[in-house]
């Protein structure tokens, strides 16, 4: 009977722990909801229906009034660095910049953002190392984005 009483209330804590936890937002969403957002016209279509995975254009918003981010240009650059004996490429180097824009607050922030990836040359098989590039450039945008996230929530706090 005093265990069926303790696993009563064991049960209720827990019911009440857990309903209590789903009210609070334990998960943070990483979508920032501004009121404008402009892309210049060389951005390609495939970064720009990625970045709604973190930015959305709601003009209902009323937290912040006036907020918009430009993204000037995104560009990516290749190296190649070349070594050995026969000196043959070694390494691959992709560099993507984003260039930006925000307005919160009335406040203009501008800025750049690079990352940095490398990769060993394939010259075997070059249809591989073309592929590789091209999921290369879609990480490089993923992590772009996810810094821009991260420049955005320095300047709104």
């Amino acid at each position: 009977m005093a265990l069926n009483k303790n696993l009563k209330y064991l049960t209720l804590l827990l019911t009440i722990l857990f309903s209590s936890g789903c009210q609070h937002e334990f998960i943070n969403s990483k979508i920032i909801k501004l009121n404008s957002i402009h892309f210049d016209s060389n951005i390609s279509y495939s970064f720009k229906e990625r970045s709604r995975q973190y930015f959305v254009a709601d003009k209902i918003t009323n937290v912040m009034q006036g907020s918009s981010l430009t993204i000037q240009k995104l560009e990516f650059k290749k190296r190649n660095f070349y070594g050995g004996s026969n000196v043959r490429s070694k390494e691959i180097e992709i560099l993507g910049e984003l260039h930006y824009e925000f307005n919160i607050k009335n406040k203009l922030k501008a800025g750049m953002i690079s990352v940095v990836v490398q990769m060993p040359s394939n010259e075997i098989n070059p249809q591989a190392e073309i592929s590789a590039q091209k999921q290369l450039k879609d990480e490089i945008e993923f992590l772009l984005l996810e810094k821009l996230t991260q420049e955005y929530l320095l300047i709104e706090n």
